[in-house]
């Protein structure tokens, strides 16, 4: 019994010797392959920077001190986000009172930059980049760290490396060629919205009725006469002629002021010259001239409309014809109107909302409008337009009450159609918005895409409030210092598709 245990130990104690050598040498065996994936792990840093006018975003190698780092840069100018071109730009880094920098003047590619840094110090510092272009400067930094050597770096980066598992790559190769665009969302005050419809109506002012001076038969004098029709300031566009009629006929009338002027006028001329003789007094002389401008008077007066066939209807000022309200050929009286005009310059919008609404109209901070067939809102003051009045009594009928604006016409608003008018009210609480650009819609929810780097967005679900049209406000699911991709949104979200389809898509220089 006692020899057993002592084989039984013995064993054990081989055992655990083989265990250990064994252990020993896996252990080993990992540190030598660990050491060797730091060796050929490839390691990069991200750096972000946006500046008033541009957006950088570059692909280094960790900054270590005597190793030249490549840097891989991507200049968008803002706010457009195109590329950028035609510039020089200088990186410089700087370390503990060290500076190293390169200047290239083109760029590898429009928009990208290449640049290689070698840091003389270790240390925290600041990475620089300097944009010349058309006589213009602008610079910007980022905070960077140097390290002593490539395994510090390595954990370092290691340790800070963003998961993009899932996220959607849209590079800035194809942001470029697109209507492209990202913000922060905006923290304003953001009022109830109140949405309605309003009737577009020519200004009073700027509307005219042409009437027939006289009676007598219409006929066109511009072929072809139809609503919508743009004239000119004088432009004849009637004549009303008498010509054979017994009663009102406009053509005696001016025949006869006709030769009663110029009856007049050869008195005045006769009596001028025997008063240079002396031969009759300065009191008849003065009688026939005021005889004589009477005579003018009343012929000039019918002059301008009249003549020797009747009445011309003619344009008082550029215009568009509303509505021809007579036929060729047919007989009018004095005073009929005939046609009516419009300026298309101003218009005014008469908007009805419900009664349980009148206190919150005299907090109306902005309104926007919207035609209808369009898809762009346009804001009250983009259109020079004013707040007229808010009604303070109920319109028989409908139970409504009326606002009334005035605006510029910029083309899409007719006379006589309805637009979508949206009420904001004033608030004095700050709320998050985002533009309606960069929301989507899926099946009643909406998700905006959250940059996690200038190439790579998350989708993210959030909840919303009222819209007025161009911005929404966001209630849960997103914060002010999270930056979203404002226009383009609906190509990132293909681009998922595309990515999920492509197991190699992604950023390929």
């Amino acid at each position: 019994m006692k020899s057993r245990v002592i084989v039984l130990l013995a064993s054990l104690s081989l055992w655990a010797c083989s265990h250990q050598h064994a252990h020993n040498e896996s252990q080993d065996h990992k540190e030598a392959s660990h050491n060797h994936d730091h060796e050929n792990a490839e390691v990069k840093q991200t750096l972000v920077v946006y500046s008033e006018y541009y957006e950088l975003f570059a692909e280094a190698d960790p900054f270590v001190v005597g190793e030249e780092a490549s840097v891989l840069a991507h200049f968008s100018g803002l706010p457009d986000f195109r590329p950028l071109e035609g510039a020089s730009v200088q990186a410089s880094l700087w370390v503990g009172g060290e500076v190293v920098a390169e200047a290239v003047g083109e760029p590898a590619q429009p928009g990208i930059y290449r640049f290689n840094l070698k840091p003389e110090a270790s240390g925290a510092g600041f990475f620089s980049v300097k944009i010349e272009k058309g006589g213009k400067q602008s610079q910007s930094e980022t905070a960077v760290v140097v390290f002593d050597d490539g395994h510090e770096a390595f954990h370092h980066f290691e340790e800070q490396e963003v998961d993009l598992a899932g996220a959607i790559a849209f590079t800035k190769e194809q942001s470029w060629k697109v209507d492209f665009a990202t913000a922060l969302p905006g923290m304003k005050p953001f009022g109830p919205v109140l949405k309605t419809t309003a009737l577009v109506q020519p200004v009073p002012a700027q509307s005219h009725v042409l009437t027939a001076k006289t009676s007598g038969v219409v006929s066109y004098a511009v072929p072809n006469l139809v609503e919508g029709m743009p004239v000119r300031a004088g432009q004849p566009l009637f004549r009303v002629s008498g010509s054979g009629m017994g009663d009102d006929n406009a053509s005696v009338v001016y025949a006869s002021a006709l030769a009663n002027y110029e009856k007049e006028k050869a008195d005045y001329e006769r009596m001028a010259k025997l008063a240079e003789k002396q031969i009759v007094s300065q009191k008849d002389l003065l009688t026939a001239k005021n005889s004589y401008e009477k005579a003018k008077v009343v012929f000039q007066n019918l002059q301008k409309n009249f003549n020797a066939e009747g009445q011309t209807v003619r344009v008082p000022v550029a215009s568009n014809i509303v509505r021809v309200m007579v036929a060729n050929g047919e007989f009018v009286s004095a005073g009929q109107p005939v046609a009516s005009l419009s300026q298309q310059g101003r218009i005014r919008l008469k908007a009805e909302v419900q009664q349980k609404y009148a206190a919150d109209l005299q907090q109306i901070s902005s309104v926007l409008l919207r035609a209808a067939g369009r898809q762009n809102w346009n804001s009250l003051d983009e259109l020079n337009g004013k707040l007229l009045s808010v009604g303070t009594q109920i319109s028989t009928g409908n139970f409504l009450l009326p606002v009334y604006f005035e605006t510029d016409n910029n083309g899409d608003f007719l006379p006589g159609s309805l637009v979508e008018v949206n009420l904001k009210m004033v608030s004095e609480s700050a709320a998050l918005v985002v533009p309606n650009t960069a929301l989507i819609e899926q099946e009643g929810n909406f998700f905006v895409f959250v940059q996690l780097d200038p190439e790579h967005f998350e989708k993210r679900q959030v909840t919303v409030g009222d819209t007025d049209g161009v911005e929404t406000l966001i209630q849960n699911g997103l914060s002010p210092n999270e930056r979203i991709v404002t226009k383009g949104a609906v190509l990132v979200k293909l681009a998922a598709v595309s990515n999920s389809l492509d197991p190699h898509a992604g950023h390929v220089h």
